[in-house]
């Protein structure tokens, strides 16, 4: 045998002594090693960090090398840590210890074990290691040692078990459902809440389900409410947002209860879900939806519900269907509520309600629309005369007294119809616009009455719409102006007054009566503003008229209902006189018949008794045309009556007339109130008024109403045929 070199330990010298005795396989370990030397990979690898590494001698348990993690971690060098055998660095293991498991190692094939101790650290704190012993026989025997402190992941994974614990216990303490799907959209975990939520679906609710599995489950088990008699359609949706799972949906159950289903995508391509019961949210909902479609006072629709009503009549029409709408308006309720009280109001309401309903047949609908209007939906085939029949009983109906705690409300109203086409275009809007004018037609006509749409009353509105904001820009123009017809006594010819009578001055069609855009200005509510106009320039023609030194000349004006329901009138007038420098009694307030005693209104009656304090003169215009009996007047302290015209034309001729218009004349010669005819256009109808007793009249036989720059000549010369006629009868008295 070779002698071994004096480097005898190198491996290069060995391999080349020994090459022939030893096995191929020892070759090229031998030449690893060699590498790993080379390279110096052994000792990078000894000192890998977190891993502490020991070696000893079997025999001493005397440390041989120890890499810089362990030696960092005991704060030693290396000379300090070679003194120490292997039961001084490792605390926990005893000398005898070490001796049973290193000879429990020697005996195994393997040649290692594995095992972990407790120990303290220098702070005092218990630390966990893990520890793996390899015993190597070649070169020398030798024991290694591989610590690692494993105190973190130990305490991570008790955390991590407490938190999979908590999170378990929140889990099921959620009021809601919840559920988690993998990847693969298979259950993973869910809380009883969730099972509960789906009691036909529980028993499918196993571990590694897949979501369709327990959907289609519970779907053969009837138990979602809406799936019912489309349920692939529904199945197909309802996979579609959970795959996509980034919208809130709601779910109602067979079992009435509704659900909230929020679901979210997790990191990992799972599904997290909440089902949140909204049960009672939905039933409030429904309440609330309920209130604001409902009328409280009668139970019927309102016209937020009727709307949504007749949409969905729209979409159910069948062939050959249509829809009949009625808009009914009662005449007379508004007094009911003055002078009988709200309860009185209510129980009229209610009846009337009642009665629509039983007249219009049970599958109509009825709704209340307004403080005294009602809506009438009718499906059917019907033609036009049997619905006017229909209408015409509901007015009779409505005709019939109704007793309140012994008290009797007479009631009567008016009826729009209008038919409802579907195929249209805002065939809806159409229809209630259509109506609407029906029942304006019927009010124009008077109490009681009925009308069924026809297109020229569109056309007809069309017209009133426009004419309306011409009148608009009118007002704004200033071609708003009164003009002033005299008042004459017939016997002596003497000028008692003027009443200013409203004239538009039209760029185009020059000058326009009353009578053609008074009822537009109505139906556009621009009564006050005109009256505005009148009361302003009237107060102005007031006071000029008093500079022409003709004597003290009186003016009346008409007062509309906006104006008397206005709580500040009586300082808007005093503005006007103040602004003129004139006095009340100037100024004569003319008001309808119908006003005073129809319309029992508490402002009306405040006001025309505030103005009659204040100095104003209250006359009663267009009388003999209403319904009151003349013993009334003396209530509200009327100064005048002006006898209607209808009373007046022909009276000469009709002898009826003269019966009428001579009772009223005597009537009002013994209340003591004044009485002026109107319309008088021909001597004969003057002579016969004087002849009743009435030489006071108004019309076109004396003068047609005329502007304020003319009317200063017109008296001129009436003075100077009055005086002319005085000589004459001198003379001939002479």
């Amino acid at each position: 045998m070779f002698e071994r070199h004096k480097a005898g330990n190198s491996p290069a010298g060995l391999a080349k002594v020994d090459a022939m005795e030893t096995d191929p396989n020892d070759i090229a370990n031998f030449r690893t090693l060699v590498e790993i030397s080379d390279r110096n990979l052994l000792r990078a690898t000894f000192d890998v960090p977190l891993v502490e590494i020991i070696a000893w001698d079997p025999e001493s348990l005397q440390v041989v090398a120890i890499n810089k993690t362990a030696l960092n971690a005991h704060n030693w060098t290396l000379r300090q840590a070679m003194r120490f055998t292997l039961p001084q660095i490792i605390s926990g293991l005893t000398t005898q210890r070490i001796l049973r498991i290193l000879s429990m190692i020697k005996r195994r094939k393997s040649r290692h074990a594995r095992f972990r101790i407790g120990h303290l650290d220098k702070a005092g704190r218990l630390r966990m290691s893990q520890i793996v012993l390899q015993f190597h026989k070649f070169p020398k025997p030798t024991f290694i040692a591989f610590l690692q402190d494993i105190t973190f992941y130990q305490e991570a994974r008790t955390a991590a078990h407490e938190a999979r614990s908590i999170l378990a216990t929140a889990i099921e303490s959620l009021p809601d459902g919840f559920v988690l799907y993998d990847a693969d959209d298979r259950l993973v975990l869910c809380n009883d809440r969730y099972k509960d939520i789906y009691p036909q679906s529980a028993e499918a609710m196993v571990l590694g389900a897949k979501f369709r599995e327990i959907l289609q489950f519970g779907l053969d088990r009837a138990e979602y409410a809406e799936a019912i008699g489309r349920e692939e359609d529904w199945l197909r949706e309802r996979l579609l947002v959970h795959e996509k799972a980034e919208q809130t949906v709601e779910q109602r159950l067979s079992s009435g209860q509704w659900l909230r289903i929020v679901e979210r995508l997790t990191r990992d391509g799972g599904r997290v879900g909440l089902r949140i019961d909204i049960t009672e949210h939905k039933e409030n909902e429904a309440k609330l939806e309920q209130y604001a479609s409902t009328d409280p006072p009668t139970g019927l629709m309102n016209r937020r519900g009727l709307a949504e009503k007749m949409a969905t009549l729209a979409r159910e029409l069948k062939a050959g269907e249509r829809i009949a709408v009625l808009h009914v308006d009662l005449d007379k309720f508004k007094s009911i509520n003055d002078t009988q009280g709200h309860d009185a109001g209510d129980f009229v309401l209610q009846h009337v309600g009642q009665l629509l309903q039983t007249c219009a047949g049970h599958d109509s609908i009825v709704a209340r629309v307004g403080g005294d209007e009602f809506i009438v939906l009718m499906k059917s085939r019907q033609s036009d005369a049997l619905i006017l029949d229909c209408g015409h009983r509901i007015m009779r109906q409505l005709a019939k007294p109704v007793t309140f705690r012994d008290q009797i409300c007479n009631l009567s109203a008016c009826i729009g119809v209008a038919f409802f086409d579907p195929t249209g275009r805002d065939a809806i809007n159409i229809a209630m616009s259509g109506v609407d004018i029906a029942l304006n037609e019927a009010k124009q006509v008077g109490r009681g009455q009925f009308r069924l749409f026809e297109q020229s009353m569109r056309d007809s509105t069309m017209r009133m719409i426009e004419m309306a904001q011409e009148i608009r820009l009118g007002i704004d123009a200033g071609r708003f102006e009164p003009y002033f017809q005299p008042q004459v006594n017939s016997l002596t010819g003497e000028i008692i007054g003027l009443e200013a009578l409203i004239r538009w001055l039209h760029p185009t069609r020059g000058l326009v009566p009353a009578f053609e855009f008074l009822p537009a200005a109505e139906r556009a509510g621009l009564m006050g503003a005109l009256d505005e106009v009148v009361m302003d320039r009237s107060c102005a023609a007031i006071a000029e008229i008093s500079t022409w030194g003709l004597g003290d000349i009186c003016v009346s004006i008409n007062m509309s209902m906006p104006q008397l329901r206005d709580r500040n009138i009586l300082n808007r007038l005093q503005d006007h006189l103040d602004k003129y420098g004139i006095t009340p009694d100037c100024l004569k307030i003319e008001l309808l018949e119908s006003t005073l005693l129809d319309e029992r209104s508490d402002v009306i009656v405040e006001n025309v008794h505030r103005l009659i304090q204040h100095g104003f003169l209250v006359e009663l215009d267009d009388f003999g045309t209403g319904h009151a009996a003349i013993a009334t007047l003396r209530k509200f302290a009327v100064s005048r009556i002006k006898i209607d015209r209808s009373l007046v034309q022909d009276i000469n001729r009709d002898d009826e007339l003269q019966v009428i218009t001579g009772a009223i004349i005597s009537l009002a010669d013994r209340l003591g109130i004044k009485i002026l005819a109107e319309g008088v256009e021909t001597t004969l109808e003057e002579h016969t008024l004087q002849s009743l007793g009435c030489p006071c009249v108004q019309g076109y036989l004396h003068a047609r109403p005329m502007p304020i720059s003319l009317l200063k000549n017109w008296i001129i010369a009436q003075q100077q045929i009055k005086t002319g006629a005085v000589c004459l009868q001198t003379k001939a008295s002479g």
